[in-house]
């Protein structure tokens, strides 16, 4: 589902994606919505969007810090700079319901693999080498050297799967596409 290259300049997310008002989180957003028109769960959804949808100009950024995504799409364009983190819970639960229902498998095997990478690449970036010390049968103890040697050698292997998973995704993509761009329908695909 594409929903990004949906979006225009006042755009009401509800009536583009009427069928998100219908159950779950989004459902009880959108009901509890006394604005004009849902304008305010409207511009939250699209807020959402703008952060999590891997067609988002924005998604490559950074999640969190002063200059990620997050602060920058709910300053920007929602209009609060501190909602996420007063709304954190909720924003949460939308994100993951987003994800869920918008993603293929592919997709969401990409997404988890690419932020496992990401938590890695961080973690390996914050932690000092660290020899340790001498301990008592005179070989090196507490130390962070080797520990980072081995998983800094062994990135390439996430990296790998990350490669393999954006494979599929591709095929998947362009397995969906029928001519003249519009996506096939299930008896296109073979699939009844």
């Amino acid at each position: 589902m594409n929903v990004i290259d949906k979006y225009s300049a006042g755009s009401n997310f509800w009536e583009i994606f009427p069928q998100w008002n219908v159950a779950g989180p989004f459902r009880d957003l959108w009901a509890s919505d006394k604005s004009p028109n849902k304008a305010y769960s409207s511009k939250l959804m699209w807020t959402v969007a703008f952060i999590w949808d891997r067609d988002s100009i924005y998604y490559n950024l950074d999640e969190q810090g002063e200059d990620g995504k997050i602060i920058l799409c709910f300053e920007d364009y929602f209009g609060d700079k501190t909602f996420y983190s007063k709304n954190k819970a909720k924003v949460e639960e939308l994100r993951s319901f987003y994800l869920r229902t918008s993603e293929t498998p592919a997709r969401r095997t990409l997404r988890e693999l690419e932020e496992k990478l990401q938590e890695r690449s961080k973690f390996l970036r914050d932690t000092p080498y660290d020899i340790g010390v001498i301990g008592q049968r005179g070989d090196w103890v507490g130390g962070t050297a080797e520990l980072l040697d081995k998983m800094a050698a062994n990135t390439k292997k996430l990296y790998d799967q990350v490669q393999e998973a954006r494979a599929a995704l591709d095929k998947e993509d362009a397995q969906s596409v029928a001519k003249g761009g519009g996506e096939q329908t299930m008896s296109d695909r073979g699939e009844i």
